[in-house]
């Protein structure tokens, strides 16, 4: 017999599964709480399964709807896994299981999120060459007050953005038409 930590032997995870609050025994049980139960039989098993995967809007009756085709043998099944449901707490690990889904999801989302800001701070990086090398060709005198204080406007609201201080939409940039096409300075015409 395997020991889990507290000393706690293996045939003590169903006690462990009745004293625990509904939705939290994924990150109380050494395994996933959705995974096969010590004593749950494969028929068990295949049938928390096709529950568990239903969703959300889960319930015992649209699971047996859904695996069993046969009218007449609904109602068996309907007490047999309600029977099933309620000895190996289904609900909760559905709703462990749930929560586990969303938690990839949130990840994976985090991830992408990551990996596009690399993306967005790569030709950001680029952008800023070319406005640099088309600075340092610019004679200082041909440029005019409005575009000088304009630049630094936006390179001030710029680097708050990339900070995190504001949001980007604090202020309309004014550098864009009704259709939210963006209008250039002449001074960087033809780059």
């Amino acid at each position: 017999m395997g020991v889990l930590p507290g000393g706690m032997g293996m045939t003590d995870i169903d006690k462990v599964i009745d004293d625990w609050p509904q939705g939290a025994l994924a990150g109380a049980l050494p395994f996933e709480s959705w995974e096969r139960l010590t004593g749950e039989s494969t028929a068990a098993f295949g049938a928390f399964c096709v529950f568990r995967d239903f969703g959300p809007e889960r319930n015992i009756r649209k699971a047996v709807d859904a695996a069993e085709q046969d009218e007449a043998k609904r109602g068996k099944r309907y007490r047999l896994w309600r029977g099933w449901a309620a000895a190996y707490k289904w609900r909760e690990r559905a709703a462990d299981y749930d929560g586990y889904v969303d938690k990839m999801r949130q990840a994976e989302k985090r991830k992408t999120i990551e990996e596009q800001g690399k993306v967005h701070r790569a030709i950001t990086g680029k952008m800023l060459q070319v406005v640099g090398k088309k600075l340092d060709l610019m004679d200082p005198a041909d440029l005019a007050q409005g575009t000088v204080t304009d630049w630094v406007s936006t390179a001030i609201r710029a680097d708050r953005e990339f900070a995190g201080l504001v949001d980007g939409k604090d202020k309309p940039d004014e550098r864009t038409d009704k259709n939210g096409q963006i209008t250039f300075f002449q001074e960087f015409e033809g780059l």
